[in-house]
C-alpha cells in the first residue's frame, strides 16, 4: 500500500511539474550561489503604441529559497487617479511545484501610499504572504493600464543583491513615429541581449548569477544591470510634454509645471521687501530670506495631481506654512523674485544610490528639488525643506552630483558642490585627569564641519534620553561612564558644530598589580574594521574623505610615572594617513596626538584587503597603552 501511495504521489507530482515547469530541483546550481531568490521566468510586456497610454502585463516566476528573499516576489502593483490595477493574482508552490496557495485580486490589501506621503493619491495593491515552508515558488501576475508615459519602468532583471535570474524578458511595443530612447547600464559580463523592430524592443537576459554585497562598493545604480526607457514626447497626468534632450525638458518643467504656482500675497510681498530693505548683497538677501522660509514654513510630503511634480502655490504655502519639497522650494524662489534675487528651480536625484545625469539621454530620475542661486560662475544652493541646515549647506544628500538647474534658456546640467577631504574636518581637544584609583575625568571639546558637520548639526534637537544614549552607543568601548555639562553650540554663520562635555569613567584605567595600564586616546578610538571578502569582485569605493585630528592631555596622579613612551607612528597609504605621537611635557603631564586622515576614492577590488588592513591597523594603534607605574616608597 505504502508503494503505491508513493507511486501515486510521484505521478502527480510530474503531472503538476509538467503543467507549469516550476520545480527548485531544475534550477542550476550556479544560480543558487550567493542567492536568497531565483527569477525562474519573467515576461513583462510594455505595451505604449497609443498616445497617453501605457499597458504593462507582468508575469513572473520567483524560487524562495530562505527566509531573506521573503520580499523578492515584490506582490504589489501602484496606481493613482490616472492609472488602474486591472487584474492582479499570485499563486504558490511547494519546491515539487504542487500549489500551495491562490490568491485573486480581492485577496490584495488596496491602500494608500502614505507611507511616502501625508497628502496622496498614490495607491499600492500588495500581498502580505507568510510562508510555512522553504522553498517555496510564487507565480505573480498583473496588468496596469496608465495615462502617463513620462515615467517608463526601466527592465531590471536582477532587482537586488543576492537575486539570480534563470530568465527575464520585456518587450515594449511603440509608435513608430515616437521611439523610444533606452540606455544599457552595467549590463557587460552578462548575458544580455537586445534587439529591436520597427515597433518593437526587445530586451533578454538568461542564467544571471546572483551579485552578493559587498561592503564599501559602489551604489546599487552602478553595479545591477539596468536599461532604462524614456520618450521624447510624453504625457504626465493628461498633460503633454517634450523631452528630447535636457534644455528641452527643463524648458517643459519650467514653462509647464511651475509658471502659475509663484503667487505670493501683495502683503507677504511687502513684508519681505521691508525685511531686505537694507541689505546691497543678493546673498545678505537671500540669507534673510532663507531664515525667512525657515521660521515660517515646515515640510511635509505631498503627492496629489500632477505626478508629485507640481509644486502647490506659493499662496498656498504662504498661507498654510507647510508644503513639500517642490512646494518649499518654489516658495523660497518666488520670495526671492519679490526682492529682485535671482534663483533657479533645481531636480535632483537624492540620497546614497546616486544615479548620474547622462547629457545624452533624457530620463528624469529625480526625487527632489533643490534651489540654485547663481553666484558669479557658481551657484550656492539651498535645502529648502530642513528649518536647521545653515544657508548654502546641502550636505550628503545632495552633495557632488550632477542636478538639472531650470534657467530661463533651458535645463542645465550642474555639478553640485563636493566637501574636500580638508573641509570634512573633526577635532578633538580633551583634558584628562586620572586619580590614584584608575577613575578618569575628562572634559572634551568637539568642532566639527564639512561633512562631519551634518553628522551632528542636529543633536539639540534630541532629549536628554536620547542624547545620553548617542553618546553611550558613540563609545560603547567604555564601560560604565556618566556624562555632565553637555553644551551643544550650532554656529549656523561659519557651519561649526562644537560639542562639549564632561565624562567621568570609573576604572578606567587596567590594574597590574601596583601600576595601571592606560590608553590615551580615550575618545576616538577607530573600531570598525570592514569584514574579510573573499574573491570581492566589486570596486572599493570610498564616497567622501575626512580627516580627524586629536589632542589629548593627560595628567597622572602623584606617586605615579609613566614608564616608557610608545613610540611615534606614521601610516601612508593611497587610502589615507594615520599618525600619533606621545610626548611627555613634565612629570605628570603627557600630551598624545592623532591625526587620521581618510581619503575619497574608487579603487579595484584587489584593493580591498589593504584597506582592510590600513583600517585594522588604525584599530590596533588607537588602542596603544602606556604603564603608569607607582613610585612605592
Amino acid at each position: 500500500m505504502k508503494n503505491i501511495l508513493c507511486i501515486a504521489i510521484l505521478l502527480c507530482t510530474a503531472y503538476v511539474s509538467s503543467q507549469n515547469n516550476y520545480s527548485i530541483a531544475s534550477i542550476p546550481q550556479e544560480l543558487t550561489k550567493y542567492s536568497n531568490s531565483v527569477l525562474l521566468d519573467e515576461a513583462v510586456f510594455m505595451d505604449i503604441s497609443s498616445s497617453g497610454k501605457n499597458i504593462v502585463k507582468t508575469h513572473r516566476v520567483i524560487a524562495v529559497l530562505n527566509k531573506l528573499g521573503d520580499n523578492d516576489p515584490r506582490l504589489y502593483a501602484t496606481y493613482d487617479l490616472n492609472s488602474k490595477v486591472k487584474s492582479i493574482e499570485a499563486k504558490v508552490y511547494n519546491a515539487l511545484g504542487q500549489e500551495l496557495e491562490h490568491f485573486k485580486k480581492r485577496d490584495f490589501t488596496d491602500v494608500s501610499r502614505t507611507g511616502i506621503s501625508i497628502y496622496s493619491d498614490d495607491r499600492i495593491m500588495h500581498l502580505n504572504y507568510t510562508p510555512t515552508t522553504y522553498p517555496y515558488i510564487v507565480v505573480f501576475t498583473s496588468e496596469v493600464v496608465s495615462g502617463d508615459t513620462a515615467f517608463l519602468r526601466p527592465w531590471r532583471p536582477l532587482k537586488g543583491y543576492a537575486e539570480s535570474a534563470q530568465k527575464s524578458v520585456m518587450k515594449i511595443k511603440f509608435d513608430s513615429s515616437n521611439k523610444p530612447n533606452y540606455d544599457p547600464q552595467n549590463i557587460d559580463g552578462f548575458n544580455i541581449s537586445i534587439s529591436e523592430t520597427e515597433d518593437e524592443l526587445t530586451f533578454t537576459a538568461t542564467n544571471l548569477s546572483a551579485i552578493r554585497y559587498e561592503e564599501h562598493s559602489p551604489a546599487r545604480s552602478k553595479i545591477l544591470p539596468t536599461v532604462y526607457l524614456a520618450l521624447d514626447n510624453f504625457t504626465l497626468k493628461g498633460t503633454a510634454g517634450r523631452g528630447k534632450d535636457w534644455s528641452e525638458f527643463g524648458s517643459w518643467v519650467a514653462n509647464t509645471l511651475l509658471a502659475d504656482v509663484n503667487n505670493l500675497p501683495e502683503g507677504t510681498i511687502k513684508k519681505v521687501r521691508s525685511l531686505v530693505a537694507n541689505e546691497t548683497t543678493n546673498e545678505d538677501k537671500a540669507r534673510l530670506i532663507y531664515q525667512y522660509v525657515q521660521d515660517k514654513v515646515r515640510y511635509i510630503s505631498i503627492q496629489i495631481g500632477i505626478g508629485g511634480w507640481k509644486p502647490m502655490m506659493a499662496a498656498e504655502v504662504d498661507k498654510l506654512s507647510y508644503g513639500d519639497c517642490k512646494a518649499l522650494t518654489m516658495y523660497t524662489k518666488s520670495l526671492l523674485d519679490a526682492v529682485n534675487v535671482p534663483s533657479y528651480y533645481t531636480l535632483v536625484n537624492a540620497g546614497d544610490n546616486i544615479t548620474e545625469i547622462k547629457e545624452e539621454f533624457t530620463f528624469p530620475w529625480f526625487n527632489h528639488a533643490i534651489l540654485a542661486i547663481p553666484n558669479n560662475d557658481d551657484y550656492t544652493w539651498l535645502e529648502c525643506t530642513n528649518q536647521d541646515t545653515p544657508f548654502g549647506y546641502i550636505g550628503d544628500f545632495t552633495d557632488d552630483r550632477d542636478v538639472l538647474v531650470m534657467t530661463p534658456q533651458g535645463g542645465k546640467v550642474v555639478r553640485t558642490k563636493e566637501y574636500k577631504t580638508e573641509e570634512n574636518l573633526q577635532e578633538n581637544t580633551v583634558e584628562v585627569k586620572v586619580d590614584p584609583a584608575g577613575n578618569v575625568t575628562a572634559v572634551c571639546k568637539r568642532v566639527s564641519q564639512g561633512l562631519q558637520y551634518d553628522d551632528k548639526y542636529l543633536l539639540p534637537k534630541k532629549k536628554q534620553e536620547d542624547l545620553d544614549k548617542y553618546y553611550k552607543k558613540q563609545w560603547s568601548y567604555i564601560n560604565g561612564f556618566s556624562i555632565d555639562n553637555v553644551k551643544l553650540t550650532n554656529n549656523r554663520e561659519d557651519v561649526i558644530f562644537t560639542e562639549e562635555l564632561k565624562l567621568d569613567i570609573p576604572n578606567y584605567a587596567n590594574p597590574v598589580s601596583n601600576d595601571y595600564l592606560f590608553c590615551a586616546n580615550i575618545l576616538n578610538q577607530h573600531r570598525y574594521i570592514p569584514p574579510r571578502i573573499d574573491t570581492r569582485k566589486q570596486n572599493l569605493y570610498i564616497s567622501s574623505g575626512r580627516i580627524d585630528k586629536d589632542t589629548v592631555t593627560v595628567e597622572i596622579p602623584e606617586n605615579f610615572e609613566i614608564d616608557g613612551l610608545p613610540e611615534a607612528t606614521i601610516l601612508e597609504t593611497k587610502f589615507g594617513k594615520y599618525e600619533n605621537n606621545f610626548e611627555l611635557t613634565s612629570e605628570n603631564k603627557l600630551i598624545y596626538t592623532r591625526k587620521m586622515v581618510l581619503n575619497k576614492g574608487e579603487y579595484p577590488p584587489t584593493e580591498y584587503e589593504n584597506f582592510r588592513n590600513f583600517l585594522r591597523s588604525i584599530a590596533r594603534l588607537d588602542k596603544t597603552k602606556i604603564l603608569l607605574k607607582q613610585n612605592v616608597q
